[in-house]
């Protein structure tokens, strides 16, 4: 996909000569990151680039010598389900009947949430993982009714207690990796969508590997929310707790600069200028679809991308 994109990433992301003036004759950017080399993106329909054509992370790693990228996002989850995903919050489970049924799938009783669950789509999602020391896959479907099953890799009765723990294994892989947290966008709206976001944030961070390399991104506004609405006034106030909390480690979203835009070869329109005067990200980078208030379009995305990767290299990460 990279490969595919190369004179699209070209243009975002321009090569560097190395013994740039002030440099001592060094890249600032030529840096070996110590440890797990992999980007790890966890998110929702942002994460994996909804709106655009790839996930923004690609751009990210194309930025940082095309390193190993990992993308976890399912469109419209809170943050508390992309935080099962990435494991800071723990997965339990009951099946029926309370064990393995040889090689056939078993149905999940009772989960602690529907971390593949959306209400966007119908899709079937997999993950695989560990449970009761079992291999095996747990899947979301809709066949009417929503359901959970898990499935071992090979036959098994082994016996699975009420409310066991199911490892995912994409959260243990990636738990050195360096993570980028996309988190909260789908909880704008609700009256605790700042304990929510924190809370799921504070865990996911948590279960990261010392030494933790990680950055969390602040939440975008959607089209509507421009200055004076109560989403804008509750994404600002929780984007100023982000910022608060993580410091250096924080990505904010704040409407492009004329320099940003113009690093993604982007001129705004009047229309841009007036989205950007309400303090919103402009239309002209986002979605082509009207009738879509979150995400962004390639330009849009790769804007995101440059600021992501900007910090990661500021903390040579």
């Amino acid at each position: 996909m990279l490969t595919s994109c190369s004179s699209l990433l070209d243009e975002v992301f321009p090569k560097r000569n190395v013994g740039e003036e002030g440099t001592g004759g060094k890249n600032p950017d030529d840096y070996e990151p110590v440890g797990d080399k992999t980007l790890a993106f966890f998110g929702d329909s942002l994460t994996i680039g909804a709106g655009g054509s790839m996930p923004y992370g690609n751009y990210v790693a194309a930025a940082m010598k095309s390193r190993p990228v990992a993308t976890d996002g399912i469109v419209g989850q809170i943050a508390l389900s992309i935080a099962i995903r990435q494991g800071g919050m723990p997965l339990k489970i009951s099946v029926d009947k309370g064990k393995f049924d040889g090689v056939n799938e078993v149905k999940v009783t009772k989960i602690n949430n529907e971390f593949l669950s959306t209400p966007i789509n119908n899709d079937t999602y997999s993950r695989t993982g560990t449970v009761a020391g079992v291999k095996c896959t747990i899947t979301r479907k809709v066949e009417g009714d929503e359901v959970y099953t898990i499935k071992p890799e090979t036959e098994s009765d082994v016996e699975i207690p009420a409310d066991s723990v199911f490892e995912l294994d994409d959260a243990v892989r990636l738990r050195s990796a360096t993570q980028i947290l996309w988190y909260g966008r789908n909880n704008i709206g609700n009256f605790n969508a700042e304990d929510e976001i924190m809370s799921a944030l504070d865990s996911s961070i948590a279960y990261i590997s010392d030494p933790k390399r990680y950055v969390v991104l602040g939440i975008l506004l959607a089209t509507p929310d421009n200055e004076g609405t109560s989403n804008y006034n509750q994404v600002m106030d929780i984007n100023q707790k982000l910022a608060s909390k993580y410091g250096n480690a924080y990505v904010e979203m704040t409407p492009p600069t004329p320099a940003e835009m113009s690093e993604v070869n982007y001129t705004p329109d009047s229309n841009d200028e007036s989205d950007i005067a309400q303090k919103n990200f402009p239309r002209g980078l986002r979605a082509a679809d009207s009738t879509d208030e979150i995400h962004l379009n390639d330009k849009g995305y790769q804007l995101v991308a440059n600021r992501v990767a900007k910090k990661l290299k500021e903390l040579k990460y």
